[in-house]
Parts: C-alpha cells; structure tokens; sequence
C-alpha cells in the first residue's frame, strides 16, 4: 500500500512541477516562445482526448477555449509584473513625496504643524 501512495505522490510532483513555469524545461525560453508553446501543447492534447473519447464535434471548441484561457494566464502574469515594475518598492520614493522644488506637501506635516501654517495664513 505504501509504494503505491508513493507511486501517486512522485506523478503527483512531477505533474506539478512539469507545469510550473520555473522548474519546467521552457523557463529559460523567452516569453512568447512559452506562450506559443503553451497554446500548441494544449491544442494537441485536446485533440489526443477528443480523438480518444470520439468527441469530434467538440474538438474546436476545447482548443478555443484553451487558447482563451492561456493567453488570459499569460496577459495577467504580464500586467501583474508591469504593475510590479511600474509602482513597486524602489529605492528614492521619498522623492515621489515632494513637490517639484523639494519643499514638503501638506500630507507629510502633523497636525501642529498644519495649525501653525493655518495661524500664519
């Protein structure tokens, strides 16, 4: 019983390794060769389980929905990762806080200081 739940365990982990994209053997391909690559095994496969269960007629419609699926994967992984770059932590963002002449907004004061800006005014 036992080396058969460890038969289980080591598909289990190669199956989820081979689908990871940083221990698979397409990590070191770029992006759109993996995107291309992903859509192609994908078709192929639907078309390996509609020819072996005699589901012709739906064979179109699962690879349409595998490419829809993988390239909503692929664009958010993308937008996560320009999201990433764009507003991420950075080193200088203090100087995202100032005002154009390097004096201090309003935001960064305490409330004192807010008072006595209000009382000069």
């Amino acid at each position: 019983m036992f080396s058969v739940l460890k038969f289980i365990y080591i598909l289990y982990k190669a199956f989820r390794d081979g689908l990871n994209p940083n221990l698979n053997s397409l990590r070191h391909a770029p992006v759109y060769l993996r995107y291309l690559t992903s859509i192609l095994l994908a078709c192929f496969w639907c078309l390996a389980f509609g020819l072996f269960f005699g589901e012709l007629f739906y064979i179109g419609y699962n690879m349409l929905g595998h490419i829809a699926l993988i390239t909503m994967a692929f664009s958010t992984g993308f937008i996560m990762h320009l999201f990433k770059k764009t507003y991420g932590p950075r080193q200088g963002t203090e100087e995202f806080l100032r005002a154009p002449d390097h004096s201090s907004r309003c935001d960064e004061l305490t409330d004192e200081h807010r008072k006595e800006l209000a009382t000069k005014i």
